[in-house]
């Protein structure tokens, strides 16, 4: 019944803010899509189930123009061909008017050319790979792992005020080159002292990988992998460097990740990408409670699917026209800045890839296994 309560509640909110024909459209559904990484090593299905659940909302309310939207997801299961596959079938389906709340690893280096030839706009719930952010018809509305590198890079130098950082980078497809270059242009940038980057495999043992950090008399430590490996790293770099700061991304801000690092002492940080997930905000709250409902954990991945979600909804409500493949790429180009009330910037997809996107992150600090805001403010790159 509380599930009930809190669909309908949503559903009544939507309706309120954005009127919408409840009469039965002989259009058929409204079909947006996903490749997303649903299943392999730190795979995750909690953005789709976020953009899922927000879509679910707007069908309860009426849907759009009388039309209830269809999600189709498609799991690339973290494979290039996987990944072609999907989009493939995807684009070619004329119904799919775009794609929203993926979360794949490599999908958009493999299907960027193939989104801008067949015209269609993907709002990835969170872009991991460098072509996310650099595409005509990608739009992510995460931070990214390469701005949040180096968001974490400035707080750990403005704020933590340390100069000896230690950058540590799981060699990840298509991504190490990224850090590299972040790291690089962060320098440059910032004209701090230039930090170390080691890079490795994740099956490689980490002992060895923690006494040659160690040696290095780091007085901060970056980690840029996600939040499983992030995990790891920190409980076994704790048993060399116990009170060296560790600041992670944000794949690390969750309660999971909390409660397995409880008891690894203090000085661990993460960076979230949106509003913290457990602020007590009022729409923080709302939207906590019926991920709860739908048994999805709180996190910056529900967060960025759910986000993508409400972007593509908003623009269709603001058509009066057909809803057509054609016509929302047109609408996705000429939007308006968008803001959410989790996010620090606008959001706003543009024309030949000018893109307006997010590039902000809030330190979090984990104190007695819970995550608090270490800082008052965003920071951006």
């Amino acid at each position: 019944m509380k599930h009930h309560a809190l669909v309908v509640a949503l559903a009544s909110a939507l309706a309120a803010a954005h009127p919408l024909h409840a009469q039965e459209s002989d259009q058929g559904p409204i079909v947006v899509g996903a490749v997303s990484s649903l299943t392999g090593p730190g795979a995750s299905d909690a953005s789709t189930l976020a953009a899922r659940m927000y879509f679910d909302a707007v069908n309860a309310a009426g849907g759009i123009q009388g039309r209830r939207i269809e999600y189709r997801v498609i799991d690339d299961q973290m494979h290039p061909t996987k990944a072609q596959q999907a989009a493939t079938l995807l684009a070619g389906d004329p119904r799919v008017i775009a794609l929203a709340g993926g979360s794949s690893v490599l999908e958009c280096a493999v299907n960027q050319q193939r989104y801008a030839t067949a015209g269609l706009f993907n709002l990835p719930g969170a872009g991991v790979d460098p072509a996310c952010f650099s595409s005509t018809h990608i739009a992510p509305v995460n931070t990214g792992p390469y701005v949040a590198t180096a968001t974490a890079l400035t707080f750990a130098h403005t704020v933590l005020r340390h100069e000896r950082i230690c950058v540590v980078s799981p060699a990840l497809p298509g991504m190490t080159e990224a850090f590299e270059k972040t790291v690089k242009d962060w320098t440059q940038r910032s004209k701090a002292p230039a930090p170390s980057l080691d890079v490795y495999r994740l099956e490689d043992p980490l002992p060895p990988l923690v006494q040659r950090v160690a040696a290095r008399q780091c007085q901060v430590i970056v980690y840029t992998g996600p939040g499983g490996p992030a995990i790891g790293w920190v409980l076994a770099s704790r048993q060399v460097m116990p009170k060296v700061p560790v600041v992670m991304l944000t794949s690390a801000y969750t309660s999971q990740a909390a409660k397995a690092l409880a008891n690894a002492g203090d000085g661990l940080y993460a960076m979230a990408e949106f509003d913290p997930w457990s602020s007590g905000s009022l729409q923080i709250m709302g939207w906590r409670r019926l991920l709860i409902a739908r048994q999805i954990e709180p996190s910056s991945l529900s967060q960025g699917g759910h986000i993508a979600a409400q972007v593509l909804v908003n623009t269709l409500q603001g058509m009066h026209g057909p809803i057509h493949r054609a016509s929302v790429s047109q609408a996705l180009e000429t939007m308006a800045p968008w803001r959410s009330g989790m996010m620090d910037q606008p959001f706003k997809v543009g024309t030949n890839g000018q893109h307006q996107l997010n590039r902000s992150a809030l330190p979090m600090k984990l104190e007695a296994g819970r995550w608090r805001i270490a800082h008052a403010r965003w920071i951006s790159d």
